[in-house]
């Protein structure tokens, strides 16, 4: 058997340490890079081979979730292994259609992810038992992981009470660019209006 490629991508180091510590234990594996935001994430894969992406959901500046499709595209054949504090039902995802090769809990411990592990490398998918035993968590993190960089960047000018105009200024858009933003962050947020956009931005930065 071949050796497998592992990369972590988790913006907790004392995490990710924790991770690499036992990894390596492993037959048959070896953790080629570690990182802890999407920036460094893509640089780092254009220059290493990797078979086995573990994947955390909230990772900086953007978040892991929006990273899948893209990276799905970019290469075919590199398992994704989500590893999350969150449930799939947490970031509005169905873990049925949810595009990755392996869905863990960190709640669930060392065993649970050396079981996806050896899954992955035997070509299979898995999903973490534990899934379905934790309620929906719909909290401040959870809204925050739904946006881009730059729809947060809007999101803390509309809490400060900024107009559309003074947004577009301050981050060199035009208008109809922010309103479009606007548009996606009230879907996102599932605010009503522009009122409650205002409170859950305000509850999201302050």
């Amino acid at each position: 058997m071949r050796n497998h490629n592992i990369a972590i991508a988790d913006d907790h180091q004392l995490f990710t340490d924790g991770i690499a510590e036992f990894i390596p234990k492993i037959p048959y594996t070896k953790i080629v890079f570690t990182v802890n935001t999407t920036t460094q994430l893509i640089k780092k894969l254009k220059r290493h081979r990797v078979d086995i992406l573990i994947l955390d959901l909230n990772l900086p500046p953007d978040n892991g979730l929006q990273l899948i499709e893209p990276l799905r595209t970019i290469y075919p054949n590199m398992k994704i292994f989500i590893l999350s504090m969150y449930q799939p039902i947490d970031v509005d995802q169905d873990i049925a259609t949810l595009n990755a090769d392996a869905y863990v809990l960190k709640t669930s411990g060392k065993e649970v992810l050396l079981k996806a592990l050896d899954a992955l490398i035997e070509n299979k998918r898995f999903i973490d038992p534990n899934l379905n035993n934790q309620p929906a968590r719909q909290d401040v993190f959870t809204m925050t992981l739904k946006l881009t960089k730059r729809e947060k960047d809007i999101v803390n000018l509309i809490a400060k009470g900024k107009s559309n105009k003074e947004i577009a200024e301050s981050l060199f858009l035009s208008e109809l660019t922010v309103k479009t933003h606007r548009k996606n962050i009230k879907n996102k947020l599932g605010a009503d209006g522009k009122s409650d956009l205002i409170f859950k931005s305000i509850r999201l930065f302050y």
